[in-house]
């Protein structure tokens, strides 16, 4: 149900904003190569169908949520297995599972530092 109330219409505002920094950045974006990580990916829609297509033609993406719901949809309807891949993450954490660690070259976030209940995860000590 998660995922469908999110499909059902209340997402046209963040497909909206998206879409406005999608060709606000399109530059930028088009340069990016090698692995980008878009975190709060959702259903996946946003990520394959604005971020895919504006990436260097050698740049992969792995959308993350913490909702395994939504990942399970992104995979199932959005998943693309050369360029494009979905996985379970939570970024709120102190401790980010190792293998993810140092494993991408950009990061991408559309409305979802919102949703965290404790933003000084994201928060530097140096």
């Amino acid at each position: 149900m998660e995922v469908e109330n999110y499909m059902g219409g209340g997402s046209d505002m963040q497909h909206r904003d998206a879409l406005d920094v999608v060709q606000e950045f399109s530059y930028e974006l088009s340069k990016m190569s090698g692995k980008c990580l878009d975190i709060g990916s959702g259903p996946g829609d946003i990520t394959k169908d604005m971020l895919l297509p504006m990436l260097g033609e050698n740049a992969e993406i792995v959308g993350a949520d913490v909702s395994q719901a939504m990942v399970n949809y992104a995979r199932k309807n959005y998943c693309d297995s050369k360029r494009l891949s979905y996985m379970v993450l939570n970024i709120e954490t102190s401790e980010l599972p190792a293998d993810q660690i140092g494993k991408y070259d950009n990061a991408l976030s559309f409305y979802c530092l919102h949703w965290c209940n404790d933003l000084r995860y994201f928060q530097s000590d140096s």
